[in-house]
Parts: structure tokens; C-alpha cells; sequence
């Protein structure tokens, strides 16, 4: 184990169908990986990053939208001022 790598100290059982187990050793043999832990690991990280990747995504406006809202005269409820007569 490298200073980088992380203690592999919690053990999680599952079970799989054979066609995703099929898909995972395809992964490991296609990517050279040592053990199907290793490459069912990887997976999950693969697939992690790809979820937050696709919500920043679905969100390229909100970081303007929490800069308006924190701003002194923001307020979603407020309506235009009446003109006067």
C-alpha cells in the first residue's frame, strides 16, 4: 500500500447478474486490472464522478443565481414600485 492509497478496510457484499458481472471482467481485461475488487472500485468511481459531472452540467446558471441572492437588494418577492398619478 502507497502513502496515496487508502486503507481497503470495509468489506461490502452484493449480489449481480451474470450479464453485469460479464461487463465488469470485460472492464477489468479491457483496462488490464489486477482483481475484479479493484475493477468493480474503479466502476464505482468512474460512475460517481460521472453523476457529478452531469449536475454541474444540468446547472451552468446557479452559481449566478447564489451571487443574486446573496445580494443586499435581492429579493424574489419584492414587486416593481407603482408609478405615481
Amino acid at each position: 500500500m502507497t502513502q496515496e492509497e487508502p486503507a481497503k478496510d470495509e468489506k461490502v457484499v452484493f449480489f449481480t447478474t451474470r450479464l453485469q458481472l460479464d461487463k465488469i471482467e470485460n472492464f477489468r481485461f479491457d483496462n488490464r486490472i489486477g482483481s475484479r475488487a479493484e475493477a468493480i472500485r474503479n466502476l464505482i468511481d468512474i460512475g460517481i464522478e460521472a453523476i457529478r459531472e452531469k449536475k454541474k452540467a444540468s446547472r451552468p446558471y446557479e452559481p449566478m443565481l447564489i451571487a443574486a441572492e446573496k445580494q443586499k437588494k435581492y429579493d424574489p418577492n419584492l414587486k416593481p414600485p407603482r408609478k405615481k398619478k
